[in-house]
């Protein structure tokens, strides 16, 4: 599987939609729990983990912890 931009994204907001939200794209410039991505600290953290089983590395393992998707993106990218 490609790890980039277009599997965070479906990630992302496959638990959104699941959450309730209709969002079809992901800003990547939002902030990890901000309210209009409907996600909660337990959805953040499924996410993460599901980053970590791809990539083999916690986003919140590195020097300094993501605050927007884009960040995330970051390393992602980097592995």
């Amino acid at each position: 599987m490609a790890i980039g931009r277009q599997w965070l994204c479906r990630l992302v907001l496959t638990v959104h939609r699941r959450n309730g939200g209709q969002l079809q794209e992901l800003d990547t410039n939002l902030r990890l729990l901000d309210p209009s991505l409907r996600l909660d600290s337990l959805d953040l953290a499924e996410i993460m983990v599901a980053i970590e089983r791809e990539t083999g590395q916690s986003p919140f393992d590195l020097a300094v912890p993501p605050r927007t998707w884009e960040d995330v993106l970051r390393m992602v990218e980097s592995k």
